[in-house]
């Protein structure tokens, strides 16, 4: 009996062992699931997060995209207008006139702006150019100045060839000057028939030093050789600034066909500006 009692204690003790070892085990598989829940939870967070972010992605693709097709779309319209080029045209004028009639101290006054007395007497012929904007169209004045020694009429094709205009010019204080127009004109005419003719009354400020005789003597003759030539008449002086750019003005306006509206001047005494 005591062999019996003694075996009974001792497997008493190994069913409750056994009986541990199940709660155990269903611990541990609850833990388990709990485990799996948690992670297939952590696992569609994170896919979840991740989807959030290819979408933030994406989202910013599509804005970067946006941005450099908006780029793009400005950048090919700067070069559009970039490669919209301005229209050049060069408007040869020639200038015609006998000796120390002012002609260079006037081409130099419009082009540069400053007046020197002592010029040195052109000598064949001087040239210089000079731009302008006129709408989308830059128009290059070349212009021509022939010496007006009678030795110097060789070179008077160089001048008057391809010429737009010509610009017949006369000193106003000295009458014999514009006598000789007549002569420049005839010479000019077998050569060119088509240049713009505009009549040009150099040395104003010493015309008015004139006696009123004079004055109207000359002003007169003029006005009937602008009318022969068909020709704007416009009185002018470098040193007092007085009609010089007026006198391109009118030529860029007959060439271009353009409306002019400088007013015209022709009371006798003052700076004649008529004919266009």
């Amino acid at each position: 009996m005591a062999s019996l009692a003694s075996t009974n204690d001792k497997s008493k003790p190994a069913s409750t062992t056994t009986t541990t070892t199940n709660e155990n085990v269903d611990t541990i598989t609850d833990s388990l699931k709990q485990q799996k829940l948690s992670s297939e939870d952590n696992k569609k967070k994170s896919n979840d997060d991740s989807s959030n972010n290819n979408n933030n992605n994406n989202n910013n693709n599509n804005n970067k995209n946006n941005s450099n097709s908006t780029n793009n779309k400005n950048n090919n319209t700067a070069v559009v207008a970039e490669k919209k080029p301005k229209r050049n045209v060069v408007v040869k004028v020639g200038m015609v006139g006998d000796a120390q009639i002012g002609k260079t101290t006037l081409m130099v006054k419009y082009v540069e702006g400053q007046f020197e007395e002592d010029y040195i007497e052109t000598l064949g012929v001087n040239f210089m150019e000079k731009s302008i904007t006129l709408k989308s169209t830059e128009v290059t004045f070349s212009i021509w100045d022939l010496g007006g020694q009678r030795e110097f009429a060789t070179m008077l094709p160089l001048v008057c060839n391809d010429a737009v205009a010509i610009l017949f010019m006369f000193d106003l204080s000295n009458k014999s000057t514009l006598s000789s127009v007549k002569e420049w004109y005839r010479q000019v005419r077998g050569l060119n028939k088509d240049a713009f003719a505009i009549l040009v009354g150099t040395k104003y400020d010493l015309y008015l030093k004139l006696s009123e005789k004079d004055q109207k003597e000359v002003t007169k003759q003029a006005k009937r050789y602008a009318k022969a030539m068909k020709a704007p008449l416009i009185f002018s002086s470098a040193s007092h600034s007085v009609n010089v750019n007026k006198i391109f003005k009118i030529l860029l306006a007959k060439v271009f066909g353009l409306k002019c509206n400088i007013p015209k001047i022709t009371k006798q005494g003052d700076p004649i500006c008529m004919g266009y």
